[in-house]
């Protein structure tokens, strides 16, 4: 039987170190009692889950007219996030929960079948859903299965990448769910929305605190010309970071540090690289997915994959270049092709490549990996060469020191160090993985992209 928190919470767990039962019992009144007493209950919920975290509780906190249920997977000074069954994160201001209750001993997340009607009531006629082993597609008729064939393959390359390379990885929690909307007006009313703030340059995002990818048909490369005489040689949007901090979805503004919003850029002069049948882009070639919506496809899902599989943590502050780096590294055709190929510029994003050279002659600074790695401000300043620069650091390190590069995003991933990053943190962080050495690292990289024709 539920109980709200004005009556009692019975919360027991088993302990693992010991034959009983934590049970907590809260009698509050509706007034400061009560806030202290559902900050109480929340902490000791979340106290019980880390003792038994095989157990997790499904909770409902009531704020005002609104409701949202979920586990609780992080506390701080004043509010709590947590996970709801599909898999977003609310983040709640506990000055504004009025009632607190105990659903469910477990935790759940919804099933496919769930999934499958939920998005259909949300989107309407015209889309259908498709799903495979990890995701829940939701596509023009006659589209979704082709979407999903894309992205469970891109799954398997993530998986495998990092698998052989030391990081161990679990299927992730919840289905991941892409939505690709029919045209680019329907992608901006959705993001107009849900206050996602993009421009009509933006192809597509992924944002973490709802864990959805969103795209749309029908793409074309309107982010920028890719010539020799384009502002950075590259695909830019000039207002693609949004770097205030995101209000929460319920309670408030949000306390929690979200740097999650994926970018996805037009496309480059790849399409000479789309020659092989067999893998991610002979699937898109064959469905006549064009170029454009693929590499948003690959980007965007590179980074839902790695808020799901524990390469990034959705709660907490993520550099931005790790984040951003690793989806530039994926996003090129040549990642799966030529996985294995001794040819490494096979491997490399042609248009990031052209942007790092650009870069160089350009003036890229004499040590500036200290500086890029300290914060996120490159980001702000100068975004282009940012973006370039986030690519090739993190196509160098997973080349030169693969292993080294997985555990330094597995650290990087860790609650404890996203909670706490700070410029001074970042570096050692780095110094600890790579070397204490910053200059000669910047030179050794520089040499390594000189070397290459």
């Amino acid at each position: 039987m539920n109980q709200w928190v004005g009556l009692s919470v019975s919360i027991g767990m088993l302990h693992p170190h010991h034959d009983s039962h934590l049970l907590i019992d809260l009698y509050l009144t509706m007034n400061t009692k009560n806030i202290l007493g559902v900050t109480a209950a929340i902490m000791a919920v979340f106290a019980a889950v880390g003792l038994a975290s095989a157990a997790q509780p499904l909770v409902e906190l009531r704020l005002g007219n609104n409701a949202v249920e979920g586990r609780i997977v992080e506390r701080g000074q004043g509010w709590c996030a947590l996970y709801d069954r599909e898999g977003q994160m609310h983040t709640i201001d506990l000055d504004k929960v009025t009632r607190f209750k105990k659903v469910s001993s477990t935790f759940a997340p919804y099933s496919f079948q769930t999934l499958r009607t939920k998005l259909l009531k949300e989107f309407g006629g015209g889309l259908e859903v498709a799903t495979t082993r990890h995701y829940v597609v939701c596509a023009p008729r006659g589209r979704a299965k082709t979407y999903c064939d894309v992205f469970e393959k891109t799954w398997r390359r993530f998986h495998m990448y990092f698998a052989i390379r030391g990081f161990k990885m679990n299927d992730p929690e919840f289905p991941m769910i892409a939505i690709v909307l029919k045209d680019r007006k329907s992608f901006l009313d959705h993001a107009k929305k849900e206050n996602a703030k993009v421009d009509s340059n933006i192809l597509g995002y992924y944002w973490s605190t709802h864990n959805r990818v969103i795209m749309f048909e029908g793409q074309k490369s309107q982010a920028a010309v890719f010539d020799q005489n384009s502002a950075t040689g590259q695909r830019l949007l000039a207002s693609a970071l949004r770097d205030e901090e995101r209000r929460g979805i319920y309670g408030g503004g949000s306390r929690l540090e979200d740097d999650a919003w994926g970018w996805a850029f037009g496309g480059q002069n790849t399409r000479h690289l789309l020659d092989d049948q067999q893998g991610i882009d002979g699937v898109a070639t064959r469905a006549g997915i064009n170029l454009d919506l693929r590499e948003t496809m690959i980007h965007e899902a590179t980074h839902q994959l790695g808020y799901n599989l524990g390469v990034h943590n959705r709660i907490g502050r993520n550099p931005k270049w790790i984040v951003e780096g690793l989806a530039t590294v994926f996003e090129t055709p040549g990642m799966e092709k030529y996985a294995m190929d001794r040819d490494v510029k096979k491997r490399m994003n042609p248009g990031w490549h052209y942007g790092f050279n650009k870069f160089i002659k350009e003036g890229r600074p004499e040590g500036f990996l200290t500086t890029f790695i300290r914060d996120d401000k490159p980001f702000s300043t100068q975004m282009g060469n940012a973006y370039a620069q986030a690519w090739a650091l993190s196509f160098w390190l997973s080349e030169t020191r693969p292993r080294a590069y997985a555990k330094f995003l597995q650290k990087m991933a860790s609650p404890d160090v996203t909670r706490q990053l700070t410029p001074e943190s970042r570096v050692k962080l780095f110094t600890e993985s790579f070397g204490d050495n910053l200059i000669l690292l910047d030179a050794e990289m520089l040499r390594y992209y000189a070397r290459i024709k």
